[in-house]
C-alpha cells in the first residue's frame, strides 16, 4: 500500500506528487475540508494572503526533491519574495525556475523567486550585506 497527496481539481483527484499507479488501481480517497489540513510550522509567521501561503508550500512540496536547498521566504509591504539557497545555483536555477511555473499554472499565483548559491549568500554575509540580514530574519519554508 502506498499514499500519495493529491488535490481535487475539475472533479477528479490530480496527485501533488509522482506515482505510476496501474490501469484499475484501486484507492480509498481521505480528504480534509477546507482549513482542516494540517497547516507547516511557518504558516502563521507568513503575514501574506492564504492564496500565497497555499502557492508557498506548493513550491516548497516540489523543492524537496532539490538536494542541498533552503527556501526562505521575505516579506515586503505584504509581498512576499521566495530566496532559494543552494550548493550550485547553475544546476539549480532552471528546475527551481521551472517549479514556480508549475505552481503558478496550478494556483494561477505568481511567486517572485532567487535562486542564490551557498557560497554567494556566505559573501553576502561576510559583507555584512543588507540582504543577508534580510533573509536570514526571513521565514524558513522547508516542508514538512
Amino acid at each position: 500500500m502506498k499514499s500519495v497527496k493529491a488535490v481535487f481539481r475539475n472533479g477528479v483527484f490530480v496527485p501533488l506528487e509522482p506515482c505510476n499507479p496501474k490501469e484499475g488501481t484501486e484507492a480509498i480517497v481521505v480528504f480534509a475540508e477546507e482549513g482542516e489540513a494540517e497547516r507547516p510550522r511557518w504558516w502563521d509567521k507568513l503575514a501574506v494572503p492564504e492564496e500565497k501561503k497555499r502557492a508557498v508550500r506548493r513550491l516548497s512540496q516540489l523543492l524537496r526533491s532539490l538536494p542541498h536547498r533552503e527556501v526562505r521566504a521575505v516579506v515586503r509591504e505584504g509581498e512576499v519574495e521566495l530566496f532559494v539557497i543552494v550548493e550550485n545555483e547553475r544546476e539549480a536555477v532552471k528546475p527551481v525556475m521551472e517549479k514556480g511555473i508549475k505552481v503558478f499554472e496550478e494556483t494561477g499565483t505568481y511567486l517572485p523567486i532567487q535562486v542564490i548559491s551557498t557560497r554567494r549568500f556566505k559573501r553576502w554575509q561576510e559583507l555584512n550585506s543588507p540582504i543577508y540580514s534580510e533573509i536570514t530574519s526571513g521565514v524558513k519554508v522547508d516542508e514538512p
